[in-house]
């Protein structure tokens, strides 16, 4: 049987979002650091945005040290995430990036070496990338939430008629038909879309779970975060300085109806440093937005 492709979450406790890592382990080990403190005081979900590999080449880091000054741990991510998984089944959720795509068929990627799935897989022994890639494969596309986001690896396009077509969507592009593609090239690549085709978007999915913000990964910005418009929103780790990298706490009890509802120091938090909140300082926000 085909792999489901989307996910919807409940309507009560806390999920955290996280966008691309691109093989830094120690953004890695503080998000999961700030999950296992969640799961201790409450219910709590993890959604990742894709892209937890392929980091910068020695070169890269040479050349910009602020944003790039750290040694790939791609597959140390990989293999502690897969046990993360299975310790804790049904609270970790893992969206399909475009550089994770290249290991299961798609186009390969070469921003820091002129094929990064080779570069990722002459490293690793041949369990490993068997590994890597039955991880991948059981990758979503999009995940929704009834308190009013949709959360995807890029910026899509509004092509999708129902949000259950995701679920027919092969990752293995030959096994599908021009629209299936369209959706899995849509949900990967694009960075961004006007406003209009982001709240079409938003009003196809809200047909099977009502969404009014799109929370998407894939950009890169050096203050950590940015909106979009009225309607979508991406945290930022990768390509942010160190102490505005930013990820996302969400109330899913809350209404979220447009982007700016999600407030720095409340939903968007930074990954390091300042603002970053302890053990005793994650209760749930009280707010309901309308």
């Amino acid at each position: 049987m085909r792999a489901a492709r989307t996910l919807i979450l409940p309507d009560r406790g806390s999920c955290l979002i996280s966008p691309d890592l691109h093989g830094c382990l120690e953004d890695y080990r503080r998000l999961k650091q700030i999950f296992l403190t969640e799961l201790e005081v409450g219910d709590t979900h993890w959604v990742l945005l894709g892209d937890v590999i392929h980091g910068p080449s020695a070169e890269a880091a040479r050349l910009d040290p602020d944003l790039y000054g750290y040694r790939d741990e791609s597959w140390a991510i990989i293999e502690d995430l897969v046990a993360l998984t299975e310790q804790h089944p049904g609270r970790i959720h893992y969206i399909l990036g475009n550089h994770d795509h290249g290991h299961l068929g798609g186009q390969r990627t070469a921003r820091f070496h002129p094929d990064e799935v080779a570069a990722l897989e002459d490293r690793l022994r041949p369990f490993q990338v068997a590994r890597l890639r039955a991880f991948l494969d059981r990758a979503l596309l999009a995940v929704a939430a009834p308190c009013g986001l949709l959360m995807a690896h890029a910026s899509p396009d509004a092509r999708l008629e129902r949000f259950e077509d995701l679920d027919r969507v092969a990752l293995d592009p030959e096994a599908n038909d021009r629209y299936a593609n369209h959706l899995l090239a849509a949900f990967l690549w694009p960075y961004g879309q006007p406003e209009q085709t982001t709240r079409r978007l938003l009003a196809t999915v809200s047909r099977s779970c009502r969404v009014r913000v799109l929370v998407h990964g894939h950009d890169r910005d050096e203050d950590g975060w940015f909106v979009d418009g009225r309607h979508a929103l991406c945290p930022v780790i990768f390509g942010a300085r160190r102490e505005d990298k930013r990820y996302l706490r969400i109330d899913l009890a809350g209404r979220y109806g447009e982007a700016m509802d999600l407030c720095e120091n409340r939903e968007v938090l930074r990954l390091h440093g300042n603002g970053v909140r302890e053990l005793d300082l994650f209760p749930t926000p009280e707010h309901n937005h309308p």
